[in-house]
């Protein structure tokens, strides 16, 4: 690519590398939290519902990722911006939709905890199209930037490149998004302190903890640190090299999603 050192050019691709490592592992984690969770729950609760939802989306969001193979191996191939736009449709919806599923797991786990009674008589049916309409319209907006911005050019094909000039309005949503989340979370985390005087609840606690910290942190750095890198006075090998650092975050957290979820006991408390 032009403008780009040898040097900077193999600091990205060695981020890439570590990116798409835990990408394969997201793949095979998050696969197995969805067919487990669609093949072993007799009964569907919204939580488990949006857990399978958001696993599926994020193994198609690391399918970007992926895509990004050739780069690893120090191959740099241009595509035609239709064909780009074509390959990544897919991973861009599964960013919407894991990032505002995310934020509807909090949505939903807030309301079981500090409106515990009222929660329980929730009509499921119009509750879930409230839910479904907040992941809908976010890929609607996704796939508006991505038309907006389109141009017909040559390109390397990422998970930024189809929105082009318009990147920044992709990773400002998706930071403002999880911003929600982390303040949903939070909500969620003060409701549960209240009841802290069980060990139990202590442990419930510390799960929350590891999961915000984990997941959502990861969902909010990419985006972060991706737009961060738009704002800084450096050198263009520079923000280069910085956004495919960026990367890391995310596909990291979307690859430890299965221990955390198993391993905390977080899924056993909510479910029950």
């Amino acid at each position: 690519m032009e403008g780009i050192d040898r040097y900077h050019w193999n600091l990205a691709r060695s981020f890439q590398g570590i990116s798409s490592f835990c990408a394969f592992i997201g793949v095979l984690c998050n696969s197995f939290i969805f067919f487990t969770t669609v093949r072993t729950r007799l009964e569907y609760a919204t939580y488990n519902i949006l857990i399978a939802v958001c696993a599926l989306a994020d193994v198609f969001h690391q399918f970007g990722t992926l895509v990004q193979l050739p780069f690893v191996m120090d191959y740099f191939i241009e595509l035609d911006s239709t064909l780009c736009a074509v390959l990544m449709f897919l991973p861009e919806m599964g960013i919407g939709i894991g990032c505002t599923c995310i934020l509807c797991v909090g949505l939903d786990r807030m309301l079981a905890v500090l409106f515990s009674l009222r929660y329980r008589s929730i009509n499921n049916r119009p509750y879930h199209i409230f839910l479904g309409s907040l992941i809908t319209l976010y890929c609607v907006y996704i796939c508006v930037l991505m038309v907006v911005f389109y141009g017909e050019r040559p390109l390397y094909c990422e998970i930024l490149a189809p929105f082009g000039v318009g990147a920044s309005w992709f990773a400002i949503a998706n930071l403002s998004v999880n911003i929600v989340s982390s303040f949903v979370y939070f909500l969620t985390w003060t409701g549960l302190q209240s009841h802290a005087d069980s060990r139990a609840m202590k442990r419930i606690i510390k799960s929350l903890f590891i999961i915000v910290c984990v997941d959502v942190s990861g969902w909010l750095l990419t985006p972060g640190l991706v737009e961060l890198s738009q704002h800084l006075d450096i050198e263009p090998q520079q923000k280069f090299a910085m956004i495919y650092f960026s990367v890391i975050f995310i596909n990291l957290a979307l690859a430890v999603k299965l221990p955390i979820y198993y391993f905390t006991r977080f899924v056993e408390y909510f479910v029950n």
